[in-house]
C-alpha cells in the first residue's frame, strides 16, 4: 500500500535521516616506505638481471701439442735446454738436508788453487767440526746427499731419453707418411705431363691432316679445267 505523501512529511519531520559520513582522508605515506619500495626494486632488478644473463663462454682446453709448443709448460727444462736442477731433485722427493753438497763444492771452490789436497781435507774437516753435528754436515752426509741427487739426475735422463724416442719414432712414422704421399703427388705430376705430352702430339697430327682440307679448297683451279670423270673433257 503506497505511503500517503502526508505520512512522507511527518515521517521526515519526526525522524531525521542522516547521510553517512564521508571517509577519513588516507593518512600520508612516510618517505621511508618509498625507500623501502625503491631498495626492494632495485634487488629485484639486480635479480632478474642475474637470471637472464647468457652464461659464460667456456675457454677451449689447450690441446696437447699446444700445450708441448709452450715452453713455461716443462717446469724443468727450459726452451734452451738448460735443467732446473732443484725442480729435478723435488720431482725425485730428494730429502731436504741442512748442509748440501752444492754448500761443500762452494767451499772447495773457495780454496786457493795452491792449497794441498791434504790441506782441502783439513779445512774442510775443521769447518764441518765447527757448524757441529746438529747441523748436519758430516762427511757421510753430504756423500749421501750427493748420490741421491746423482741418482734423481740419471732417472731423469733415463726417463727423458725414452720420452726422446717415443717422439723420435712418432716423428719419423709421420715423416715416411709424409714421404709416400709426396711420393705420390710426384707420380701424378709425371703421369699428367706424360699424357699431355701424348695429347699434344695427337692435337698437332690431327691439326696436320686437316691442314689439307684447308689447303685444297683455299687452291683455286685453274680455268678451263674439268674435273675427269663427270662427263667433261680436259683441256687441249
Amino acid at each position: 500500500m503506497p505511503i500517503d505523501p502526508i505520512w512522507k512529511r511527518a515521517l521526515k519531520a519526526v525522524v531525521e535521516i542522516k547521510e553517512p559520513p564521508p571517509p577519513p582522508p588516507p593518512e600520508p605515506i612516510p618517505q621511508s616506505a618509498y625507500d623501502e619500495l625503491d631498495g626492494a626494486l632495485k634487488i629485484q632488478e639486480r635479480r632478474e638481471a642475474r637470471q637472464t644473463r647468457p652464461a659464460p663462454t667456456p675457454q677451449a682446453t689447450p690441446t696437447p701439442q699446444a700445450a708441448a709448443a709452450d715452453a713455461s709448460a716443462d717446469p724443468v727444462v727450459d726452451a734452451d735446454g738448460d735443467v732446473r736442477f732443484e725442480a729435478v731433485y723435488a720431482q725425485a722427493r730428494v730429502p731436504a738436508v741442512p748442509f748440501t753438497a752444492e754448500q761443500a763444492l762452494d767451499m772447495l771452490g773457495n780454496m786457493p788453487a795452491d792449497v794441498s789436497e791434504r790441506a782441502r781435507h783439513d779445512v774442510i774437516n775443521v769447518t764441518l767440526a765447527a757448524l757441529g753435528r746438529s747441523v748436519g754436515g758430516t762427511p757421510e752426509a753430504i756423500v749421501a746427499d750427493a748420490a741421491r741427487k746423482q741418482a734423481a739426475l740419471q732417472e731423469f735422463r733415463r726417463t727423458r731419453g725414452d720420452e726422446m724416442v717415443d717422439l723420435t719414432g712418432t716423428a719419423r712414422a709421420r715423416i715416411a707418411d709424409l714421404q709416400g704421399e709426396i711420393a705420390k703427388s710426384e707420380a701424378l705430376i709425371e703421369k699428367a705431363g706424360q699424357q699431355y705430352e701424348a695429347l699434344t702430339r695427337s692435337c698437332q697430327a690431327e691439326e696436320s691432316r686437316l691442314d689439307a682440307v684447308v689447303d685444297f679448297f683455299s687452291r683455286t683451279p685453274p680455268a678451263g679445267v674439268a674435273v675427269r670423270g663427270y662427263g667433261q673433257e680436259t683441256g687441249p
